[in-house]
């Protein structure tokens, strides 16, 4: 009976490690060096897999004496932690005007949605919450709510609105650049294999990570500690979904302010370009003061 069960456990973690990386690869250094950027990896429990992410430290950081608030940058669809770094740039420019921070790329799985699957094989929910928790384990950051942001693109909109709303104890701020929202019929037809991957094809289970629905569930605990910024082009197909979110949010009482960029698509190289440095910003005034 134990050959049985070790034989169980042992096939039990082969398929965990088969199915994560059929997910892609989950430590993605970046093929080129890129300037104050260094690639790491922690070891991800829930995947049982090495996990990569880039990380970006200020100058002050060589001062032993500080430690520094964090932003997570979440990256959108078949994404990973070194497909979005041109927004590395926006951050140094930041630096003289909005403070030394942190900026850590995560990498929550290419489709995941940052959600846990079904099966538990995809884990990028758990994934973020582990990389927060390795990163206040191994810098010297301020580990308190206030100093935690999270920032993100398309998927990564999504990713880092639900995680903001799903754990407002844990980030004091949101950054989302033309998140991919909607309804659970609007997002299934959208993303088709991946809401059923990801969701199941439960509508329950989607709407449990839905940020409109997260946003309803949390809004006392989001009003006292959570601001938010959303940011979406006129021409972006998820324009509706934002405004709707946006709409929703100041009924809720929700600190929460919304820029849509005239002219521009779902496209991120049309919305940093107008919307990254206003984004650290907003990013700074929620911060505490060292």
């Amino acid at each position: 009976m134990r050959k049985l069960t070790f034989l169980g456990s042992v096939i039990g973690g082969l398929l965990t490690t088969i199915t994560a990386r059929a997910e892609g690869s989950w430590n993605n250094p970046p093929k080129q060096p890129v300037a104050e950027l260094e690639h790491r990896t922690f070891r991800s429990a829930s995947i049982k897999a090495e996990v990569g992410y880039n990380i970006c430290l200020p100058p002050e950081y060589r001062d032993e004496k500080k430690r520094f608030p964090v932003i997570y940058y979440l990256h959108g669809y078949k994404g990973n932690e070194s497909s979005y770094l041109e927004y590395a740039s926006f951050w140094r420019q930041s630096l003289s005007r909005s403070g030394p921070t942190i900026l850590v790329f995560a990498n929550g799985g290419e489709t995941s949605f940052f959600c846990d699957s079904p099966d538990g094989f995809i884990m990028g929910e758990t994934v973020i919450k582990e990389l927060v928790s390795h990163i206040d384990q191994t810098c010297r950051t301020m580990a308190q709510r206030p100093a935690r942001s999270l920032h993100g693109y398309s998927m990564g909109g999504f990713g880092a609105l639900k995680l903001a709303f799903k754990y407002p104890d844990l980030f004091g701020s949101v950054v989302a650049y033309g998140a991919t929202l909607g309804s659970a019929q609007e997002m299934e037809k959208h993303l088709g294999k991946v809401y059923a991957k990801m969701f199941g094809g439960d509508k329950a289970r989607f709407e449990a990570n839905n940020p409109l629905a997260l946003a309803e569930q949390n809004a006392e605990r989001i009003r006292r500690s959570t601001r938010v910024l959303l940011t979406i082009g006129t021409k972006d197909e998820f324009l509706p979904a934002n405004r709707q979110l946006h709409r929703r949010l100041t009924t809720l009482g929700v600190d929460v302010a919304f820029e849509e960029i005239r002219g521009a698509r779902h496209k991120k190289e049309a919305i940093y370009e107008s919307a990254a440095l206003p984004g650290f910003a907003f990013t700074a005034k929620t911060l505490p003061q060292q």
